[in-house]
């Protein structure tokens, strides 16, 4: 998917497993076209209650042709609908895990039961937006802006690991990389933080300036 200035009021993606194909589309009160209508042929699920019109359409097509649709409303903050990365450390933030898809929006991680499309769970783990996350042990570990979450599939919160600053980086290091037997992170600073599956730190390795320039950089930028 490309990403332009467009994609955050308007996209489409599609994502499957063996049971299930699920096509989403996502609209934003800021679209240039209005495709999706809300009324009563419908189902909506309000996934917050305040009245956003930021809305996603859901239609499931199980493996045997029937499809079913809904839409969510009331979602806030900003998102990319994206099923998982090629490559090592995959990650997403659409999942179907066997007839449950979930989905990280905004401010907002939820779990649609496909068969009813009914609500499984739905959390708000950050006090900041979440973004995208990784399928890790049976579990999800969700990048948030200001804390990193593992999360079990029926959405309750393990532990969250928060650090000197936002888990965004500009410098470009990757924020959330798992190794083989610990999670590697770097913050907003470049500062780098290695943890245990548990959450628990490892090693704390703050920035450190290399040369002038760097330093004036760095000045500039804080």
């Amino acid at each position: 998917m490309e990403v332009t200035k467009d994609i955050f009021f308007e996209h489409e993606t599609s994502i499957s497993n063996e049971n299930w194909k699920v096509d989403l589309s996502y609209e934003s009160s800021n679209a240039k076209t209005k495709k999706l209508e809300l009324n009563e042929n419908i189902p909506i699920i309000q996934v917050t209650s305040e009245n956003f019109y930021t809305a996603i359409k859901i239609d499931a097509t199980d493996n045997k042709g029937s499809m079913k649709s809904c839409i969510l409303s009331g979602i806030d903050g900003s998102f990319i609908l994206f099923s998982k990365s090629k490559g090592e450390n995959q990650y997403q933030s659409v999942l179907i895990n066997n007839d449950n898809l979930i989905l990280s929006l905004g401010f907002t991680l939820i779990s649609i039961d496909l068969k009813t499309l009914n609500i499984n769970w739905k959390i708000r783990p950050d006090v900041a937006e979440v973004f995208e996350f990784y399928e890790f042990e049976k579990d999800i570990l969700l990048r948030g802006e200001l804390g990193i979450h593992r999360i079990d599939l029926k959405g309750n919160i393990k532990w969250t690991f928060s650090a000197r600053d936002i888990w965004v980086n500009t410098n470009g290091k990757k924020e959330v990389e798992i190794e083989k037997n610990a999670i590697r992170l770097f913050d907003w600073e470049s500062n780098e933080y290695l943890i245990d599956f548990n959450g628990k730190i490892i090693e704390d390795k703050p920035f450190r300036v290399k040369n002038e320039t760097q330093k004036k950089w760095w000045i500039w930028k804080k």
